[in-house]
């Protein structure tokens, strides 16, 4: 990843940009002489003129062929790809406004225009996607949820940006209360029952709005059958006893159940619970990159990978809901009960939560992209390319990811109309490649400009 011709953070580039959004408009521009991936799943289409106005892309054609308007600022790009602009299904803020934006300028610089904020601390939910709307900030087109709803009393952990409830008329009272704060989904978590979870969803659906959950009392199978809309993580945290093929999981030693994970895609529970979410039109977010820390991060052994180096410096301090030693050290999050689990983990068990989402993928479930930033380890827009990279581990092709990380995001937040692919008419959130990622979804991290909107949001030396 090159560095940036003007930082993001540089007083007047965010002057300017958050004038040309007040003003709702920005300048023309042609990307001439490009390689288009457009994000449907189809390849590279070369020698491509893009033309943008008023914030969206107004004509495609081969270079040869369409006509350039004098008024345009013409990047002659010959060699470059352009994908459309990323969208990250699972990013937390930190409560403490000031670190907003350069935490929002990291995703920018990664490529990522639209996120999902699954789960709100406060004063980084509503009130900054209303921020980020009105141009005070720069940053990716945001949806948001509000504060989890889980089972009472909550864990402490998540004091302050959860809710918790026992009875469903308490469930569907705190659905109705984050619906008219202006939220733009429900998330609901692990310690819920399935008879609250199915009133919650019930509820917001009445609302017109979508619900995602990070599920445990409640498995998959029985969210999917009343209706969630998109089921986050794909392990350790997550119920897992639903796709092992043993007869009583419970009664299992701890090599006999990871090995039984490993295997689920042989079997027919796993099989099973795909058909479900398939039936029922389900996204499935697997967060491969916080998986993979929480599951085996016994040591800095991983570390590199993550470059938390890359963070801003506004962010990186002992902040207790933010960047604790934590990230410097083991993941918190992990927690084997013995050197034997601790290589079963390595071995047996994250193998294992990669065939699974390719299993997810062969099945035709559709898979976004998120990561948990705002977890340990999960450094803001780096960490976006490190999940990619899992999912090419995984075996997937890297078209396909490209599209899991456009396509699909935006057809899971309803945003397929304005952004997601690369269309005339669509929202010109464009990331300009130097190499072609159809053969190696790792090239998408080599980024020489980006597009929000129509607005050049970073630019490479």
């Amino acid at each position: 990843m090159g560095r940036w011709l003007f930082p993001i953070l540089s007083p007047y580039m965010l002057a300017a940009a958050c004038a040309m959004n007040a003003a709702g408009q920005s300048a023309s521009h042609a990307l001439v002489d490009v390689s288009i991936i457009d994000g449907t799943g189809s390849p590279a289409v070369d020698h491509q003129t893009i033309l943008i106005s008023d914030g969206r892309i107004t004509g495609i054609g081969p270079s040869n062929v369409i006509e350039v308007p004098a008024a345009a600022t013409v990047h002659d790009l010959a060699g470059r790809y352009v994908v459309p602009g990323f969208i990250d299904l699972h990013v937390h803020f930190p409560s403490d406004s000031t670190v907003h934006q350069a935490m929002l300028d990291r995703l920018l610089e990664y490529g990522v225009t639209t996120l999902l904020n699954p789960g709100a601390r406060p004063n980084a939910g509503v009130a900054l996607r209303t921020r980020i709307e009105s141009g005070e900030l720069l940053g990716p087109r945001m949806r948001t949820a509000g504060p989890i709803i889980d089972n009472a009393p909550v864990e402490s952990g998540l004091a302050g940006w959860s809710v918790g409830v026992t009875s469903e008329a308490e469930i569907r009272r705190e659905v109705r209360r984050q619906a008219d704060l202006g939220v733009d989904w429900i998330k609901l978590y692990r310690r819920l029952p399935p008879d609250l979870v199915a009133a919650a969803i019930d509820e917001a659906h009445q609302l017109g709005l979508p619900v995602v959950g990070h599920m445990g009392e409640t498995t998959w199978g029985q969210a999917a059958r009343a209706g969630i809309d998109m089921l986050v993580h794909s392990g350790w945290g997550t119920p897992m006893d639903e796709v092992v093929n043993l007869k009583d999981p419970s009664a299992a030693t701890v090599r006999e159940w990871y090995h039984a994970y490993a295997d689920a895609t042989n079997g027919t529970r796993l099989q099973q619970l795909a058909e479900t979410l398939g039936a029922n039109q389900v996204t499935v977010v697997p967060t491969l990159s916080i998986t993979q820390a929480s599951g085996l991060g016994a040591d800095g052994t991983l570390l590199p990978e993550f470059r938390v180096d890359l963070a801003p410096d506004t962010l990186v301090s002992d902040a207790v809901d933010w960047w604790s030693p934590g990230w410097r050290e083991r993941h918190p999050q992990y927690d084997p009960d013995s050197d034997e689990e601790a290589e079963l983990l390595s071995t047996v068990y994250f193998p294992g939560v990669l065939a699974i989402v390719r299993r997810y993928y062969e099945m035709g479930i559709v898979v976004g992209v998120g990561t948990d930033v705002g977890n340990s380890w999960m450094t803001p827009g780096f960490v976006y390319h490190h999940e990619l990279g899992l999912y090419q581990d995984a075996g997937i092709p890297p078209l396909q990811i490209l599209k899991m990380a456009t396509y699909n995001g935006a057809l899971a937040l309803g945003m397929l109309a304005d952004v997601g692919s690369i269309a005339v008419g669509k929202r010109a959130d464009l990331v300009v490649l130097a190499q072609d990622p159809s053969s190696d979804i790792r090239r998408a991290r080599e980024i020489e400009m980006v597009f929000l909107d129509g607005r050049v949001v970073g630019t490479k030396r």
